[in-house]
């Protein structure tokens, strides 16, 4: 079933959101903590979904989305649900209310509720992912792409300066070009007090599309930010001109600024932030939204730390995992928002005779696809197809836990694969441990489209 509910904010069109997916299974994550508590987490702001909050609430199974609207001068719910938990801790929402701006009366309710999302929790609810998708008012659905979220509790603290390697967050359609910027790169982040400092930025094209391997506008190799207490968390501000409360609307003039949290866990999020407008003049060209591009291009960067010692690639490519596949859509129409985002599974635990079609088996691949019908229930044991495949290749002798040189094998059933064939292109990934578990965040750029997975482990 599919649904479509147009909302208006002050001089914006939020839409409602119709996701695709269904669970019944309430059983707790085998791959977290239980957690009995409602979080509120920092996620980017997207082009389609501006300056919202996404609340989980595990004890009681609901989700819902706050909006922060024009001037800074609301805070509301936008939509509301319910959420399930799959055996594998696949979060799967469904919506039951949708609310008109300026009131608390709900314009639509569902029940039985819409088809949902999905999201993914790391232990102790530090942060994690999240794919909504929304429809306009057309048959076509608009694909947004998948979030990662994190649980700003806290002003970042650290005793010495640590080390980071992050990935660009990809946007819709032409928000990203990969010849020329930033794909992935490194800092290093110390903390006094509330001042937060970002030096030694390294940043870097994709390998594989870039000649020399640096953007043509790199950001500077330092910047300096404060910490503030925000309605999104204890998120830290660069330049750290503004403290942002509620963020405002399109007609709020402010200086290009970045937010970056850093969950208790030590994952980064970063949003890269806007200027003046969401549509300013020249929207039809890259990028969508001026911005302060402190650690990444696209609309903002997702960071883990980098380890003291090499990754172990063969326990993280023998691992099962959880997370999305997102693919942007066409670059040179930046106004279509076409693309394809899939709820995936990599990892088996008994590889299927059906993968070895997709790519020869290395010591560094890991297998994994979407689910048939964008449905984890339609699958028996919890995994789902085989369609796709990462090979990471050689670990950077000086960066543990980047990969420069992956590979990405797109099978010919995968959902998203337009071109009926088998086929590969290069590929950056980053991979470390929060809280004990992997992580592991990849972007590339096939013949056509970029790419983006994001994959937390689940067993």
């Amino acid at each position: 079933m599919r649904s479509t509910v147009g909302v208006r904010i002050p001089g914006l069109l939020v839409l409602a959101v119709s996701l695709i997916g269904c669970g019944n299974n309430n059983s707790a994550s085998t791959g977290t903590t239980k957690p009995q508590t409602l979080q509120n987490y920092f996620a980017p702001t997207s082009l389609l979904q501006p300056w919202l909050t996404n609340t989980i609430d595990d004890a009681n199974h609901k989700y819902s989305q706050i909006q922060y609207g024009d001037e800074g001068t609301y805070s509301e719910v936008l939509t509301a649900g319910n959420l399930t938990v799959n055996p594998r801790g696949l979060r799967i929402l469904g919506f039951t209310t949708q609310y008109a701006t300026g009131s608390s009366q709900p314009v639509a309710t569902y029940d039985p509720p819409l088809s949902g999302g999905f999201a993914l929790e790391l232990a102790g609810q530090a942060g994690g992912l999240i794919q909504p998708m929304q429809t306009p008012q057309s048959s076509a659905p608009v694909v947004v792409p998948v979030k990662p979220m994190v649980a700003a509790i806290n002003c970042p603290n650290f005793s010495a300066a640590q080390t980071y390697l992050f990935i660009t967050l990809l946007g819709s359609s032409g928000g990203w070009n990969a010849a020329t910027d930033t794909a992935y790169g490194t800092v290093d982040i110390s903390t006094n007090g509330t001042a937060v400092n970002f030096n030694n930025i390294a940043q870097f094209t994709l390998p594989s599309a870039g000649v020399s391997g640096t953007p043509a506008q790199p950001s500077s190799a330092t910047k300096s930010g404060v910490c503030n207490q925000t309605s999104f968390g204890q998120l830290v501000a660069v330049p750290g001109q503004v403290a942002t409360t509620d963020p405002g609307g399109i007609h709020q003039s402010r200086p290009p600024q970045a937010q970056i949290g850093i969950g208790p866990n030590q994952l980064l999020v970063e949003d890269n932030g806007s200027a003046t407008a969401l549509f300013p003049a020249g929207a039809s060209t890259s990028p969508f939204l001026p911005y302060e591009n402190v650690l990444g291009a696209g609309y903002g960067a997702v960071g883990l730390p980098r380890s003291s010692s090499p990754v172990d690639t063969g326990s993280a490519v023998g691992s099962q995992y959880l997370g999305f596949v997102y693919a942007t859509g066409d670059p040179s129409n930046p106004v279509s928002f076409s693309g394809s985002s899939h709820v995936a599974s990599f990892g088996f635990s008994a590889v299927p005779s059906a993968c070895s079609s997709v790519a020869a088996s290395t010591s560094t691949l890991i297998y994994g696809g979407d689910f048939k019908n964008d449905d984890p229930s339609s699958s028996s044991d919890g995994f789902g197809n085989c369609d796709f495949a990462i090979d990471l290749g050689p670990q950077d002798s000086a960066n543990n836990g980047l990969y420069r040189n992956a590979t990405v094998w797109v099978g010919a059933g995968y959902s998203g694969n337009t071109t009926g064939e088998n086929y590969s292109f290069s590929a950056v990934a980053i991979a470390g441990q929060l809280s004990g578990k992997y992580a592991i965040f990849l972007l590339g750029k096939d013949a056509s489209q970029p790419w983006a997975i994001y994959l937390l482990q689940s067993n």
